[in-house]
């Protein structure tokens, strides 16, 4: 029952408990008067020494006797013993938590006072209970119950705080996992040991932590919880809590990795070597790989690679530069791809493309093609067999060799470049003819609406939505006509352009712009460029 409730035993027991101030907390007792105009007094028991704290909790102090004093006093004739008048004992007890208070009540002796209500709400007082006293236990104890401990009040216990806790979205470790097909195979190549995370990606939650919820002890006092932690997210580098503390985000794009007890952003990722431990590689950065390259792996890049081992039929593609230390020889089937430069030790048997320049100790029987321009001029410094293309100019130490083999330069023009060109001039067509079409479209139906003609209503809205898209169809024709115009001022500059050689073979055939020329005998410390004229010559470097 709580002590809300009204009327009844506890409401009594309430009236006489409040009557008398508190004097002492703790075990108290209820003992008789020595003489009868004695004053009626609770007092605390004395604390019995260590040596002789009695088993019973509620104890107050009996003498205990030594081995010794027991022996002689057996030598002693028993004295006629009298009964001693005690009143019943009202010993409490509240526990460490201050949660629990119990009573146990000695029984009386010879013609001592039985337990009353007043002797309960007086020792309840003087312990100062005044929370959560249950009723039934009041009315267990004046059956009366002697000598049985019985619980009288229960507090509330205060509630702690949960700790805040921080929900990681990313797994700490990454495990391969092998790609199935679609028909079942199995790519062993594909390993997808990459977390590759853009800027301002979630990789963490963090949760707050609660404050708890205050108890309330048996003597009414507030019991107060133990405060939740803070959690503490795995900050590292490339990674910062929100603003709002809500999350951990990445501050940079790259691979997320755990690292030293931390969430950390690669920038670059580095690798020994590439074969089947690692699998195919595509990351948004750069990619070092420290050793050499398997044939049949790809590398996909956002940003740089670079290659300092042996690098044979593979796929390299990259945003930026590609650096391959020892070369390539791609055995006709290796692809590499750069949006800027490309710098190789060697370049044999591959496909090389790249948006700026190329620079290699020598290009043997290879497509090599780049809007920059190929420089060969360090080591051995040929270009001998396959085409090689630059809009630019070409320069190596020899061109050719004395075997004869067929080399083929083209200059000022690049493949790509006429294939770019070749789609805008489509793209244009096609928007021109759209645009001539909602013309006369406008012009029809204005000259009907001028003429107080009736008009079917789907053709008034599709004057409507031309008027609408032709000024959007419009300003494409005027951006694809400028893309045509700059590539053709690229193509135009083709007279700056030069092929350059120490030591020029023949057959080679070099074309500048639209123009073709063929060496038929060896030259020395000669360049081939187009004269005032507009005619391909050959002069001296």
């Amino acid at each position: 029952m709580s002590e809300e409730k009204k009327g009844g035993l506890f409401s009594n027991l309430q009236e006489s408990i409040f009557s008398k101030p508190l004097k002492q907390k703790g075990i108290y007792e209820k003992t008789d008067a020595a003489d009868d105009t004695a004053e009626d007094a609770v007092s605390p028991p004395a604390e019995p020494s260590s040596a002789a704290k009695p088993d019973n909790p509620f104890a107050t102090g009996t003498d205990h006797l030594s081995a010794n004093d027991s022996e002689n006093m057996q030598n002693v004739a028993p004295s006629s013993e009298k009964t001693e008048n005690r009143d019943a004992r009202v010993l409490v007890q509240i526990d460490v938590t201050q949660l629990s208070a119990e009573i146990l009540v000695e029984a009386p002796s010879g013609e001592g006072q039985p337990l009353s209500k007043e002797m309960l709400s007086e020792a309840i007082a003087k312990a100062g209970i005044s929370f959560g006293i249950k009723e039934e236990g009041l009315e267990e104890l004046l059956k009366p119950t002697y000598d049985k401990s019985i619980v009288i009040a229960r507090g509330i216990p205060p509630r702690d705080g949960q700790d805040g806790v921080c929900k990681e979205l990313y797994p700490r470790t990454m495990e391969a996992t092998v790609l199935e097909n679609e028909d079942g195979t199995v790519d062993y190549k594909e390993l997808g040991l990459i977390t590759d995370l853009p800027a301002g990606t979630v990789i963490c939650e963090v949760y707050p932590p609660s404050e708890g919820m205050p108890g309330t002890s048996v003597q009414g006092k507030t019991l107060k919880p133990r405060s939740g932690q803070r959690a503490v997210p795995p900050i590292g580098e490339g990674t910062r809590l929100s603003p709002d503390g809500k999350k951990v985000e990445t501050t940079v794009g790259g691979n997320l990795v755990f690292r030293n007890g931390h969430f950390t952003v690669d920038t670059v990722y580095r690798v020994q070597d590439i074969d089947y431990d690692v699998g195919n590689i595509a990351f948004s950065g750069d990619v070092q790989v420290n050793g050499d390259m398997a044939d049949g792996f790809e590398i996909h890049s956002g940003g740089n690679i670079f290659l300092h081992g042996r690098v044979g039929n593979v796929v390299l593609e990259a945003k930026g530069n590609i650096t391959i230390e020892k070369g390539i020889n791609g055995t006709g089937k290796a692809e590499v791809t750069a949006g800027k430069s490309i710098e190789a030790g060697f370049i044999e048997n591959s496909i090389v493309r790249a948006g700026e320049n190329i620079t290699s100790g020598s290009i043997i029987n290879s497509t090599v093609e780049c809007e920059g321009d190929i420089l060969v001029t360090e080591k051995h410094g040929i270009i001998c067999g396959g085409k090689v293309t630059a809009l630019g100019s070409v320069k190596a130490k020899v061109i050719g060799n004395e075997s004869n083999t067929p080399t083929n330069i083209t200059v000022g023009i690049t493949p790509s470049l006429l294939k770019e060109r070749k789609k805008y001039v489509d793209q244009l067509t096609d928007v021109t003819k759209h645009i001539d079409e909602m013309q006369k479209n406008t012009v029809y139906i204005e000259k009907m609406i001028a003429q107080e003609r009736e008009i079917p209503q789907e053709r008034i809205q599709l004057l409507q939505r031309t008027k609408l898209t032709l000024p959007i169809t419009e300003k494409k024709r005027e951006q694809l006509t400028a893309a045509i115009k700059e590539i053709e001022d690229k193509m135009n500059a083709s007279g700056n352009s030069t092929v350059s050689a120490k030591t020029l073979y023949p057959p080679t055939r070099i074309n500048i712009g639209t123009l073709n020329i063929s060496c038929t005998e060896t030259r020395y410390n000669t360049t081939v460029y187009m004269n005032k004229e507009g005619d391909l010559v050959f002069g001296n470097l």
